[in-house]
C-alpha cells in the first residue's frame, strides 16, 4: 500500500489487504532464519487470515500450535508457534 512505502510512523500500522503487504513478503523466508530448534511466534488478527499463513508455513517445512488468544477492544488477537518439523 501507499502507506508502507512511504515508510515513516504511517508505515508501523499500515498494513496493505488483509494487514500483511510486509508479513507476506517475509513468510517465504522465515525457515531461513530458524535453526533446528529455532522457534518464529507470531501474533495475528482475525483479518490477517490466520489459516493460510499456517498453511504457507507449513508447506516450507514449519509446523503450527496457537498459543494464546484474546479479544481487545474490537479485535480478536491470537499468537501462533512455529516450529521446525512436526
Amino acid at each position: 500500500s501507499e502507506e508502507v512505502c512511504e515508510g515513516g510512523i504511517a508505515a508501523a500500522w499500515a498494513g496493505g489487504e488483509r494487514g500483511r503487504e510486509v508479513l507476506d513478503r517475509f513468510l517465504t523466508e522465515i525457515p531461513l532464519y530458524l535453526s533446528e530448534r529455532g522457534v518464529f511466534y507470531l501474533v495475528t488478527v482475525i483479518e490477517n487470515d490466520p489459516k493460510e499463513i499456517a498453511d504457507i508455513l507449513s508447506k516450507k517445512g514449519l509446523a503450527c500450535s496457537k498459543v494464546a488468544e484474546r479479544h481487545a477492544a474490537n479485535e480478536k488477537l491470537a499468537t501462533y508457534r512455529f516450529t521446525r518439523g512436526s
